[in-house]
C-alpha cells in the first residue's frame, strides 16, 4: 500500500512539473544561433525545421535569433501549456560603418596590426566565442580576422558538452591555428613561428610601411628580424608613387624583396632563402 501511495505521489509530481512547462518551435533556416533569456539554447538545423525547445518554464521569455552580419531578431513570448510557434523571417543587414578617418586608421595600424585565428574543432559544428562575440562554426575551418595583437579569450560551446575556454596570444599580423577538442576537453594552439625580411629598392631612397611601422631604407636596403610568420601587407613609396603587395613570412626563413620603380622592371621580385 505504501508503494502505491509513493507511485501516485511520483505521478502527481511529474504531472505538475510537466504542467509548469511548455514547448517552443522556432521555424528558421539552419545555422542560426538561438538564445532564450540571454542564454544560448542551440543552433537551428534542417532536421528540427529550425529548433525545438522543450520543457520551457511557463511565463514571459525573450527569444533572440542571431545571424553573422545581420541585425538580430527578438521575440517576447508568454509560454503556456500549449506549444508556441515562432517564425523567423528575413534578416536585415547590419548598417555599414561610415568611412574611417584615414589618419585615425593609420594611427591604429601603427599601434596594433591585425591578426587572425584559424579555428578547428571536434565535433565540427559548434559556436566559438572570441572575446564574448559568438561565431557559428559549421565547416571544418573557421577563420576570424581583424584581431588586434595581444591576448584573446576563445570559448568553444556546443549543447551536451562543457564549454572549453582558453586565452590565445595573437602576434601582430599573424594567424594562429587553434583546435578546440570538446570531446577531450582540451585546446591546442599552433603559433606561426618567426622569419625575417630583407628589402632592397630602386631608386635607393624609398620609404617602407610594414606591420604598422614606417621606415626609410638605408643605402637602398632594409632588414627586419623576429617577424611573425604569415601574410603581411607591404607598401614601398617614393614621392608621388606607391607600390603595394602582400608578402609571406615563413618560419625559419628570410623573405627577400626587390622593389623597383623603374619603367620596364617588375614592381616586386620576392624569394625565400634559409636564414
Amino acid at each position: 500500500m505504501r508503494f502505491m501511495h509513493g507511485l501516485v505521489a511520483l505521478l502527481v509530481a511529474a504531472t505538475a512539473a510537466t504542467a509548469a512547462a511548455g514547448d517552443i518551435q522556432v521555424l528558421a533556416e539552419p545555422g542560426l544561433r538561438v538564445y532564450l533569456d540571454g542564454e544560448l539554447a542551440g543552433i537551428s538545423s534542417r532536421l528540427d525545421d529550425g529548433l525545438y525547445l522543450m520543457d520551457v518554464a511557463k511565463g514571459p521569455h525573450v527569444l533572440r535569433v542571431e545571424k553573422d552580419g545581420f541585425a538580430p531578431q527578438s521575440f517576447e513570448l508568454e509560454v503556456g501549456q500549449l506549444p508556441l510557434e515562432v517564425v523567423v523571417g528575413d534578416f536585415s543587414p547590419l548598417p555599414t560603418a561610415p568611412p574611417a578617418d584615414p589618419d585615425s586608421a593609420a594611427r591604429a595600424e601603427a599601434g596594433r596590426a591585425a591578426g587572425s585565428l584559424d579555428l578547428t574543432s571536434a565535433p565540427q559544428n559548434c559556436v566559438v566565442e572570441i572575446d564574448g562575440r559568438p561565431h557559428t562554426k559549421t565547416s571544418p575551418l573557421l577563420t576570424v580576422g581583424g584581431l588586434t595583437s595581444g591576448e584573446h579569450t576563445v570559448v568553444f560551446r556546443k549543447p551536451g558538452y562543457e564549454p572549453l575556454t582558453e586565452v590565445i596570444e595573437v602576434p601582430p599580423g599573424a594567424t594562429v591555428a587553434v583546435h578546440g577538442n570538446l570531446k577531450q576537453q582540451k585546446v591546442e594552439a599552433l603559433h606561426p613561428g618567426q622569419g625575417s625580411l630583407r628589402l632592397s629598392c630602386k631608386p635607393v631612397a624609398c620609404s617602407v610601411r610594414f606591420q604598422g611601422m614606417l621606415r626609410d631604407t638605408a643605402g637602398g636596403r632594409l632588414n627586419l628580424s623576429h617577424l611573425p610568420a604569415g601574410e603581411h601587407r607591404l607598401v614601398v613609396s617614393i614621392p608621388g608613387r606607391e607600390l603595394t603587395t602582400t608578402i609571406l613570412i615563413l618560419d625559419g626563413q628570410r623573405t627577400v624583396v626587390e622593389a623597383s620603380f623603374f619603367e620596364g622592371d617588375e614592381p616586386f621580385v620576392i624569394t625565400h632563402v634559409p636564414r
